[in-house]
């Protein structure tokens, strides 16, 4: 049975969504806090309720999110994000995230005090409200769940560091 055209545009605006949750785990795992800030609505809220973490507005959630930037090792990965269309330009997305966090903590905050040490594996999931801007999908709102976490979880070495890949090119040759 051939797809129609209105269920090709709902495959459209789904892949649209998902590669917005994709841009993100790219850009905080890079570091990119421009690229991060673009991603959400002007007065989103991005929160951990588990936490007591809420930050309302793409400025104030970059700003909270580039205090990773002592993060030796920041690897935020999104799994199987189900997407719901709601009505033209909203939807509504769950996504289970994988993330390996090791670094020192910048600046007090609910999570913890400045100077504290992080090592700590984690699975998670995030729940979304998305929204179409000036023809961009951008997250409204979201909520992370922590589900897992394991203390001292990331042990290995870093062989580049964050701040070599948020240029465009990280200075790493392939060959082949």
């Amino acid at each position: 049975m051939p797809i129609t055209v209105s269920e090709s545009g709902e495959w459209v605006e789904r892949l649209a969504i998902s590669d917005l949750i994709c841009r993100y785990s790219s850009a905080v795992t890079r570091a990119d806090w421009e690229e991060t800030e673009a991603l959400f609505a002007p007065d989103a809220i991005w929160e951990i309720p588990a936490l007591g973490l809420r930050h309302e507005g793409g400025t104030a959630i970059r700003y909270f999110l580039a205090e990773t930037i002592r993060y030796d090792v920041l690897l935020q990965t999104a799994h199987s994000p189900v997407i719901r269309l709601l009505g033209p330009g909203q939807g509504q997305a769950t996504t289970t995230i994988h993330e390996l966090v090791r670094g020192e903590v910048l600046a007090d905050s609910a999570f913890a005090r400045a100077g504290t040490p992080v090592n700590i594996e984690q699975y998670g999931i995030y729940h979304d409200d998305v929204a179409q801007l000036d023809g961009d999908w951008r997250f409204t709102h979201r909520i992370f769940v922590p589900v897992y976490v394991q203390d001292n979880g990331v042990s290995g070495q870093v062989v580049t560091p964050r701040s070599a890949l948020r240029a465009d090119k990280s200075g790493v040759t392939f060959t082949s």
